[in-house]
């Protein structure tokens, strides 16, 4: 279960990665105008670089799609093994305990030996029964937990992206009329490189939120230890219970 949790930190590791690169193709379309002194420098490769920001935007958005229908597939794959392995955990507890029973039944020969074998019997099972319904439910609310917090977190990181995607047009856009108005290449250059922080500033606000998201994720983990912990708690205590009863019983 622990695994779990690592790879949903792991995939918010690789979304702060991918929001903080998102940033540097700009970084470069801003460095390119100080080539050249000429007044023309920056306007004249305008249209090169942005061609170049658009594409690596969509190249990068493309990666984090394609790594997250690979992270998806694989937690699927590691929850249906788990439940399988729970399956087949418990098949064998069941053997045991039905094997269990039939001894201790062939043992009572009396009506009141009988009685308390049935009376264990019963205990047992319900305390059986109950614990994997608590541990069943522990694992069903943590999944639970777990996808709405990696679908909040896909919401956040795209619009996070889209908001960064969207100053970026725009600066471009405002730089590319400015270059067709005749403004001056400097104070173009300029007047982007400000959108561009800004943009920049806001991105690295959203990553911070972003960022905070993976506690939910830990109190989920520990909201889920507690509870099977309790569930084997209690269990423990019930079969101590019901032997105890069956002792006196039969003394």
């Amino acid at each position: 279960m622990k695994t779990s949790s690592n790879r949903i930190m792991g995939a918010a590791a690789f979304t702060a990665m991918l929001l903080a690169n998102i940033a540097l193709p700009v970084q470069a379309l801003a460095q390119t105008g100080g080539e050249s002194n000429k007044p023309r420098g920056f306007c004249a490769r305008i249209e090169e670089h942005a061609s170049r920001l658009t594409g690596t935007l969509n190249d990068r958005s493309t990666k984090l799609e394609t790594r997250r229908a690979d992270r998806s597939e694989k937690l699927a794959e590691k929850q249906a093994t788990r439940d399988e392995e729970r399956e087949t955990r418990q098949s064998g507890w069941d053997a045991k305990k039905a094997e269990h029973f039939l001894k201790l039944e062939a043992r009572a020969t009396t009506t009141t030996q009988k009685a308390a074998v049935s009376a264990f019997r019963s205990a047992v099972t319900v305390a059986i029964d109950t614990r994997r319904a608590a541990v069943d439910a522990a694992i069903k609310a943590f999944r639970e937990g777990v996808a709405a917090a990696i679908a909040s977190r896909k919401s956040a990181v795209d619009a996070a992206a889209a908001i960064f995607k969207s100053s970026v047009d725009r600066a471009v856009q405002k730089a590319k009329a400015d270059c067709a108005s005749g403004l001056e290449a400097k104070t173009v250059r300029e007047t982007f490189l400000q959108s561009m922080k800004a943009a920049q500033s806001k991105l690295q606000q959203d990553r911070q939120a972003i960022d905070k998201m993976k506690t939910s994720v830990e109190a989920l983990a520990k909201t889920r230890k507690a509870a099977v912990e309790k569930a084997m708690s209690d269990f423990k205590a019930a079969v101590e219970k019901a032997k105890a009863d069956l002792k006196a019983a039969l003394q």
